[in-house]
């Protein structure tokens, strides 16, 4: 049986998962290891419900199901999701190494902060004559973040400048909070530091442009330092100095350890490799030739990603459009379906969208959707397979794909991605064989706009069944739920208008409660309420489905259907007198229950009006009545 492996990961930096994604699926594909790939986006600045939201995709998978698993724990730590899967790893007993961080009992491929760092630190005293430095770090408690400040502190007083720990700020790798936050920072700056030096390239690009912003040229003003050695900061200008962590190899590597593991190898420890520096022009060098060629690359970019993105808009804007107006499940799996297989360029031809039983049942009870954990089985609401369109369909949790077995012979590479408002827990959405689309975050938008689009799809329906619930109500009898004097003319008297048109013959049966002022005045109106619900209740449980029941006043009633019923009509009449005279003296009643009934059948080349029907069924009834007294 293919083996398979479970892959987690944050979605943010997508510079560093377009390497290491592709290295494991590179190794994995030479054993021919299916990649399972569990994506979130927490971050730092991320309300409590957003964050229980995008974390309950770790609850997805069943390790135990899994023969490896691969965390890129460097990307895991923005909401606990490293400790949270060191336990169930270890719960587990499954082969695992996490990539770019130590989590104790899980083996490590790692590559260490100290070299690269300590490089590109000396460089920037020896060569550009730094002595003032400004640093911009991760969380305050991330190990990785940690050593490169001391290794950032130490090597400046190997040179005997002392740091100034006022020169600090925390960004918590963070573009968005940088360039939020930073631009205060820089305005209350008498001079400026000689490098802003930053912890990762994210938030030395939020740096640049910061900078930039507040009038200030770099390197020529100040120099600019990132680490990782991002694809994004050899695309920017000035091309970005930062520190090389080999992140393709090092992805390579990490899988092909775990492999080794999956295949009975011993658990290795903890596998360090060196940093490397990286001059880039930030820092005031020259950019070489291999700059030069992605300088040129970044130009086209420069050009191509707003064209990419308004396109990509635009199929947005056409999946909001697709729940806009839909006022059922069904509803949701046309729209969406109609929409894919017109275009489908950035889901790929192998994606559902799986929805968790409870948004269903959220859907007809004024309940709120799980946050944690996904229900037994799961619907596969819409999607598509080899670029057709799959129908709804139902498959258990474990599962995770539907006939995710199928092509033994070839590898596969499966994106799942939490859908989900809030805390709410609405499903996920999973592509095959298209783990591009994480690239700038066309993967996270597509998602956030099918939540969106599946949140208001709920409220359509939830409001659609509200309406459908009071247009009942307004033609329900409250004490019996059959239907009212509004239920007779609005519904009942048009399916006998519909039954005559049709020319199918058709009856009008009348059923009175005999001596209902006696049983009102003796015994009370609680007894006349019973009596009039344990008829209604007969009529109910006697007359076919098909047919319209009414409580006409008081206690008389209406029955409308067609006449060729099994068994006859006659018979029906019957078991309605019968079976009302038995509940009664089953539930030991204090009154006698007996009932009269009556009825005329419509010939449909008969043009009589219903009123005279109705007429002639009612003195039927009274007919019955009459001599029903007479014998009492």
């Amino acid at each position: 049986m293919k083996k398979k492996i479970a892959v987690f990961t944050n979605g943010w930096n997508d510079d560093y998962l377009d390497f290491a994604l592709e290295g494991i699926r590179r190794r994995a594909a030479e054993d021919n290891i299916d990649v399972y790939i569990f994506l979130d986006y927490t971050s730092y600045d991320k309300s409590e419900e957003e964050l229980i939201g995008e974390l309950n995709i770790l609850n997805l998978p069943d390790l135990s199901r899994f023969d490896g698993v691969l965390l890129l724990g460097n990307t895991l730590n923005n909401a606990g999701e490293n400790e949270i899967l060191r336990k169930r790893i270890l719960e587990a007993k499954v082969p695992a190494v996490c990539l770019e961080y130590e989590l104790e009992g899980i083996n490590c491929i790692r590559t260490e902060n100290k070299n690269g760092m300590k490089e590109l630190v000396e460089h920037m005293i020896t060569v550009h004559d730094v002595k003032d430095v400004f640093w911009i770090g991760g969380p305050e408690d991330n190990e990785d973040s940690i050593v490169r400040y001391e290794v950032l502190v130490e090597t400046l007083k190997e040179h005997g400048i002392t740091f100034n720990p006022e020169r600090k700020f925390i960004g918590y790798w963070s573009y968005a909070i940088v360039e939020d936050q930073l631009p205060a920072v820089v305005e209350k700056m008498d001079k400026l530091p000689d490098v802003f030096m930053c912890a990762n390239d994210n938030m030395a690009l939020a740096t640049c442009v910061v900078l930039e912003k507040a009038g200030y040229s770099v390197p020529q003003d100040v120099k600019v330092t990132g680490y990782d050695n991002l694809m994004s900061g050899n695309y920017y200008s000035p091309m970005l100095t930062s520190v090389d962590r080999g992140w393709d190899e090092r992805s390579y590597q990490a899988m092909d350890s775990l492999a080794g593991l999956m295949n009975g190898a011993p658990d290795f420890g903890d596998k360090v490799y060196d940093s490397k520096f990286d001059p880039g022009e930030s820092c005031g060098c020259s950019m070489g030739d291999e700059g030069k060629k992605l300088q040129q690359e970044s130009k086209r970019r420069a050009f191509l990603i707003p064209v990419e993105r308004t396109i990509f808009d635009w199929h947005l804007v056409e999946i909001d459009d697709c729940a806009a107006h839909v006022k059922s499940l069904e509803n949701i799996h046309e729209a969406y379906s109609k929409l894919w297989e017109k275009n489908h360029p950035y889901e790929g031809d192998d994606f559902y969208v799986c929805i968790d039983q409870d948004y269903i049942d959220s859907m007809k009870l004024d309940v709120d959707c799980r946050t944690e954990g996904y229900s037994d089985e799961i619907c596969v609401l819409c999607g598509m397979k080899n670029g057709a369109t799959v129908p709804v369909q139902t498959i258990t949790a474990c599962d995770l794909v539907p006939d995710c077995n199928e092509d033994q012979d070839k590898p596969s590479v499966y994106v799942f991605v939490a859908l989900h408002i809030g805390a709410e827990n609405f499903g996920y959405f999973v592509t095959k064989n298209n783990h591009k689309i994480i690239k700038d975050f066309y993967l996270n938008s597509l998602t956030r706009h099918v939540s969106a689009g599946l949140a208001r799809a709920r409220q359509n329906i939830k409001l659609e069944n509200l309406n459908r619930v009071l247009a009942d109500i307004s033609v329900r009898d409250e004490l019996t739920g059959l239907y009212n004097r509004m239920g007779y003319e609005k519904i009942v008297i048009p399916y006998l208008d519909e039954l005559r048109r049709s020319k199918t013959k058709s009856i009008i049966m009348v059923a009175d409660i005999n001596k209902m002022k006696e049983i009102n005045d003796v015994h009370g109106h609680l007894n006349g309420d019973m009596a009039i619900k344990t008829v209604a209740n007969v009529i109910k449980n006697t007359i076919p489905v098909s047919w319209k029941a009414v409580r006409y006043g008081g206690d008389e009633y209406v029955i409308i259907g067609d006449y060729g019923v099994s068994g006859g009509v006659e018979a029906i009449k019957e078991e309605i007198i019968g079976k009302s005279r038995q509940v009664s003296e089953e539930l030991n009643t204090p009154f006698r229950l007996s009932v009269s009934v009556g009825y005329v059948i419509i010939d449909p080349e008969n043009t009589l009006e219903n009123e005279e029907y109705f007429r002639m069924a009612d003195e039927a009834m009274y007919d019955m009545k009459r001599e029903a007294h007479k014998n009492d």
